[in-house]
């Protein structure tokens, strides 16, 4: 089991990409870490984003034990069963906003705080 192609907004991208080069970490592994923080935070999820400027995130991204572990969390914070299209379309709004949040940590953390502490 793994993730099908999923688009990401221009704006998520963007914050993606600093964020990897903030956190020193590959894209797949910010992908990962921004579905977890999506997934924790109690912050309502914002369903909608820019629809122009879509970036692909590759399909098996997220793998094996990892999809199946963010696949169990996202029905439960659902409280219902999803199919692949719902499952998905939660994956994608969680990434978002956990990129979102890690990106105003980042931007709130003063020079002597280290921003993988402040992810955790």
């Amino acid at each position: 089991m793994a993730n099908r192609r999923m688009l990401l907004s221009a704006e998520g991208k963007e914050i993606l990409d600093t964020l990897t080069a903030a956190l020193e970490l590959d894209r797949p592994t910010v992908v990962h870490i921004a579905l977890a923080k999506g997934i924790a935070s109690d912050e309502i999820p914002v369903e909608e984003f820019d629809p122009k400027n879509k970036w692909t995130i590759p399909d098996n991204i997220i793998k094996e034990k990892d999809f199946l572990l963010f696949k169990h969390l996202i029905i439960q914070k659902a409280a219902r069963i999803l199919n692949d299209d719902e499952l998905h379309k939660y994956m994608i709004i969680y990434i978002e906003n956990g990129l979102r949040i890690m990106q105003r940590l980042n931007d709130n953390k003063t020079s002597m705080q280290d921003l993988r502490l402040l992810i955790l």
